[in-house]
């Protein structure tokens, strides 16, 4: 199991922020939560979570841009970005991806499918190499999802 983390969820949704902030926090993780693309990125920005639940459909800034402002910004671009959305997976899974998210998780949200893709995000939030980085993050998901 990974370490406990720092994780922001990131849902104009209170119900749905609870929902992850309660899984979450289960799992031994201190919990931060914006419900806004700014209030995201001042998160973000000062508190430098170890990952974040992204949702795509935010007010003020939307999620693809908190995406790639995150990735642009030098003190923000490692943060790990998973993007948690309800819009046409197909297309936020691309858009997402494109902008500079890590992984995507489609609404309805999965407990098991997120506590596994949560657990192997964190396992690898310190390898500097992009593509070692996604390599491993691949081998961890296929380990947790062996019986």
């Amino acid at each position: 199991m990974s370490l406990p983390a720092k994780i922001l969820v990131v849902d104009d949704e209170a119900p749905i922020r609870e929902f992850l902030a309660e899984v979450l926090g289960k799992l031994g993780h201190r919990v931060l939560e914006a419900a806004t693309g700014p209030e995201a990125l001042q998160i973000a920005r000062e508190k430098h979570p170890d990952l974040i639940l992204l949702d795509l459909m935010i007010p003020g800034v939307t999620g693809i841009e908190v995406c790639r402002q995150l990735r642009a910004d030098p003190a923000a671009r490692d943060i790990r970005i998973i993007v948690v959305s309800g819009a046409d997976a197909k297309l936020g899974l691309e858009e997402s991806i494109i902008a500079g998210a890590d992984d995507f998780l489609a609404k309805p949200i999965d407990t098991l499918e997120l506590t596994v893709r949560v657990r192997s995000m964190l396992r690898v939030r310190n390898i500097p190499d992009e593509e070692k980085r996604v390599e491993v993050y691949i081998e961890n998901l296929q380990k947790l999802r062996q019986p």
